[in-house]
């Protein structure tokens, strides 16, 4: 088997998918190798297993193999993937709990040492950027982070620094995020360019009435801001309605958390769950909805999300703090106020 030109270390969604997967970088990373394909590049990903995919197979251009599993161990047995590959460059996508939860953090390290060797090159691309200042006993309650603020601070700092230090190269997607990463390189998350369903189709599909749709998109999160969209809601009353379209977030369901349930058994009567959204019905959404909420109080990282509703032009109102992430006109923002 001849060796690729890169091998990407990341999250995949599973076979004939795009959208699919227990994190957005799936979809974020299905569209990069794609887009590297396109451009001539041979591509083979390495991503976690998962139940009932094949360990190898093709996403059109796109070599997948699932060689490791999350946990513990899984960023160093996907470098020695990587490696085994021969491929000259290794991308591997971070977020902080991507690979197993804080269990799989400090494999970190030592994977990248282990990419680093032999003359290759390794590229990292951060999701999660954090100022380690802005860590505090709220960003570990709604983050669900068990260890005290000061080490959970140090932490953080320490993985964020060790990344810019032992990769080749570094990239954010967002200009605010470089300050925390000495040495990265901006590179916007992307817009996919989907083929548009028209508003009325799109309802008519979904069963919804003519009442003006807010949509909220995305696994369920403390971090969303999602319980303002549901005071928005219930002070709005019965002409709006409230679609929280997605499921409960995979690292809060394997905790046995209860975030998702307790949120929609505190939601209004005009407010609905939609629960997982197939890859199918995501354009559907997007086409039905008057607007889409991005609310994050306290952002540390590109929404994928919002790029799908710039994707499918459906109009957003983001939160201050997004804005000043993602540099967004002041059109688009929207007070943190269920009044406003």
């Amino acid at each position: 088997m001849p060796a690729p030109d890169v091998a990407l270390i990341t999250p995949y969604p599973p076979s004939g998918q795009r959208h699919g997967g227990s994190s957005g970088v799936a979809s974020y990373s299905a569209n990069l190798a794609h887009a590297l394909a396109a451009r001539g590049a041979a591509v083979r990903v390495l991503a976690p297993a998962i139940a009932g995919e094949p360990a190898r197979s093709a996403d059109g251009p796109v070599e997948v193999l699932r060689p490791f599993r999350r946990g513990t161990r899984a960023l160093p047995h996907a470098a020695r993937a990587a490696r085994a590959s021969g491929a000259p460059v290794t991308h591997l996508q971070h977020e902080l709990f991507l690979y197993g939860g804080p269990g799989s953090v400090p494999g970190l390290l030592p994977a990248l040492g282990a990419l680093r060797t032999g003359g290759r090159r390794s590229v990292v691309t951060m999701h999660h950027v954090v100022d380690p200042r802005t860590v505090d006993a709220e960003f570990t309650r709604t983050h669900r982070v068990s260890a005290p603020p000061a080490v959970a601070r140090a932490g953080l700092g320490g993985v964020q620094s060790a990344i810019g230090r032992m990769a080749s190269e570094v990239i954010v997607h967002e200009p605010s995020f470089a300050a925390h990463v000495p040495g990265a390189t901006v590179v916007p998350h992307g817009i996919e360019t989907p083929d548009r369903t028209e508003r009325t189709a799109a309802r008519a599909a979904l069963g919804l009435d003519d009442r003006f749709l807010a949509l909220c998109f995305g696994f369920l999160a403390p971090y969303k801001g999602l319980e303002l969209a549901l005071a928005a809601a219930d002070r709005a009353g019965p002409d709006v309605h409230l679609v929280v379209a997605g499921g409960e977030h995979p690292r809060l369901a394997t905790a046995r958390d209860g975030y998702a349930h307790e949120l929609a058994d505190a939601a209004p009567a005009n407010a609905t769950f939609t629960g997982y959204v197939p890859d199918a019905h995501v354009a559907s959404w997007f086409a039905a909805a008057d607007v889409a909420l991005f609310l994050y109080p306290q952002p540390f990282a590109a929404s994928g999300p919002l790029s799908l509703a710039l994707a499918h032009g459906t109009p957003a109102l983001v939160s201050p703090g997004l804005a000043r992430t993602v540099d967004a006109p002041d059109g688009l923002v929207t007070p943190l106020d269920a009044a406003a």
